[in-house]
């Protein structure tokens, strides 16, 4: 009996004491966080993810059967969860490219992954020590999981209640003049660590009151009881309206998967609040039939679901929300042929077949997770990877493609996609299609820029006009003087000659419209203005200028003076023409 006051002491020193150091962790890396470096920015944000982690799994699992092997498992944990965020930063583009969205898509999947990998796997932390045989009860495993959402959900409501408390502190006196308390409160280091150490308090609170706990998941597991038929209701009821109303509504509604995971996922928690550890049967008669009708009928949602997403996918390409959308039905489809089987799979316990496969689609979805958050599985690297090839063997048109959402949306990955656009060889069968689209996406800074070109058939803002060997520079007051038409969707040439031997080079302009036009030549005047001079050679189709051009790439062109000389009479110049 002397042992339990200190006990209770050391327990609450210890929530203390992660707390704080999981404050100061996040409050120190806001402040360390270099801008320009990603390899720092990579190593400062494992180092927060590894703490938070491990904090976590102390102030749930610490106690008097917490051993050894429980905080090995638990730097594990860390370390693999900081190892994917530390990658994951390292993909963020450069500065010049902060506006691109790939990573934050990768980085929000994985905030919200990250939390349901540790979620999944710190109860098998927490029963390490009560495995038999080595094996772990699969009662232990649903316990700690209910456990532990109700406890950080009571801590996260603490720490909601007590930053309302401050806020209204700061706003009260703030009302009469005092802006003392906003200085204090309101900063970078109190809130990290004010907030991180209640957090922890309400973890260290709630599991000394186990049986609120129970209470708490007593209610949900009555809920489901209670809501459970509503939803089988549902769910068979839609499956009969299917052969009359056939699946052609389902694809035009455009969200047809989000909706059928929805129900998908109603039903699974609902049945695994009635089935809670599989001690028992909890059901007979008509009311257990229903339910099991329920459950088989969850694999043609799945599978429609899936087919839903390919027609997606196949109409518009791959992108990383339609990637991690096929990889929740992905998930939903294994957990719906489980729990279908378990129906027909006669056992002791009704649906006995949910217990094991809880276990290994729960660890599935861990390895999942780990997967698409790394080069593997990487869902923006398959994104720019499918539309890179359905641009490429025509799947798309260059009209229709999106070359704004490599540059904009589909991170690192997408930039090289572009830059190998960008770098397509001259003979390119689709070079031409592609130029007016990627001087259109090239000049775009945001891609509410690029969608503003794209409306208007890709124009650029200022002509758009190149050497022909791509190497000297164009004069910049060479293309002021075009009209507003010329070299806005097309990319057109000037070939730099000294044509009248004064050592001062002229420039041929190849206007690349198409349209039968002849190159001009163009030469300063005193005061330095270009001004047009006239033409060299005859008018000719767009491809005929284009074949000039390649020619002229090769090298097989020089400057050669008249073979006959001109005639004035009367200061009226006769020219010989063939």
């Amino acid at each position: 009996m002397t042992k339990r006051p200190f006990l209770l002491d050391l327990g609450l020193l210890l929530s203390l004491f992660v707390g704080l150091v999981q404050g100061l962790a996040g409050s120190l890396g806001l402040a360390l966080w270099p801008k320009n470096s990603p390899l720092a920015a990579a190593a400062i944000l494992a180092a927060m993810t590894a703490i938070a982690v491990i904090g976590l799994s102390v102030q749930l699992t610490a106690g008097e059967r917490f051993n050894r092997q429980q905080f090995v498992l638990t730097l594990l944990l860390a370390g693999l969860v900081a190892a994917v965020s530390a990658w994951l930063m390292w993909q963020v583009p450069g500065g010049s490219q902060s506006s691109n969205r790939g990573t934050s898509v990768l980085m929000t999947s994985w905030t919200i992954c990250s939390v349901l990998l540790v979620y999944i796997l710190i109860p098998f932390v927490q029963a390490w020590p009560t495995r038999r045989h080595g094996r772990y009860r699969y009662a232990d495993l649903y316990q700690h999981s209910w456990d532990n959402f109700f406890i950080l959900l009571v801590a996260a409501l603490l720490t909601l209640a007590y930053w309302l408390l401050i806020v209204l502190w700061v706003m009260l006196f703030k009302m009469v003049g005092i802006a003392l308390f906003e200085i204090v409160f309101f900063n970078g280091v109190f809130p990290w660590l004010s907030l991180a150490v209640v957090f922890s308090l309400g973890i260290r609170l709630t599991r000394k009151h186990d049986q609120v706990i129970g209470a708490l998941r007593h209610i949900a597991l009555s809920l489901c009881f209670f809501l459970m038929p509503l939803s089988a209701v549902i769910t068979v009821l839609l499956g009969l309206s299917l052969p009359f109303t056939g699946l052609q509504p389902i694809w035009d509604t455009g969200y047809s998967t989000p909706v059928l995971l929805c129900l998908l996922g109603t039903n699974l928690l609902f049945i695994n609040g009635i089935f809670q550890d599989g001690a028992a049967r909890p059901l007979h008669g008509g009311l257990a039939r229903l339910f099991e009708l329920a459950l088989v009928l969850l694999p043609v949602y799945a599978l429609i679901g899936a087919y839903s997403v390919y027609l997606r996918i196949d109409q518009y390409g791959l992108t990383p929300n339609r990637f991690l959308l096929m990889v929740l039905v992905v998930v939903a489809t294994c957990y719906s042929l489980v729990y279908s089987l378990a129906v027909f799979r006669r056992s002791s316990s009704w649906l006995g077949l949910i217990r094991p496969g809880n276990q290994i689609i729960a660890l599935a979805i861990c390895i999942l997770i780990l997967l698409v958050h790394s080069p593997l599985l990487n869902p923006v690297a398959w994104s720019a990877r499918n539309q890179y090839h359905r641009l490429l063997t025509g799947k798309v048109s260059a009209a229709n493609f999106d070359f704004g959402a490599l540059k904009f949306r589909l991170g690192q990955p997408g930039l090289n996609y572009l830059q190998q656009l960008n770098t397509l060889p001259a003979d390119h069968p689709l070079k031409d299609a592609f130029r007016t689209w990627l001087i259109a996406v090239n000049e775009a800074q945001t891609y509410y820029q690029w969608q503003k070109q794209k409306q208007s058939d890709g124009s650029a803002a200022f002509p758009q006009v190149e050497t022909v060997d791509g190497k000297a520079t164009v004069p910049k007051d060479f293309s002021q003087i075009l009209d507003d038409g010329q070299c806005r969707t097309e990319t057109c040439y000037v070939l730099p000659v000294d044509l009248d031997r004064d050592d001062v080079e002229e420039l041929i302009f190849f206007d690349m419209r198409d349209q039968w036009l002849a190159p001009e030549l163009y030469d300063r005047d005193a005061e330095g203005h270009w001004v047009r001079q006239g033409t060299v050679g005859h008018s000719m189709k767009r491809e005929q200028r284009q074949a000039l051009i390649d020619r002229i790439r090769q090298g097989t062109y020089q400057v050669v003076g008249p073979q006959y000389d001109d005639l004035e009479v009367d200061e009226e110049v006769y020219s010989f023409f063939r």
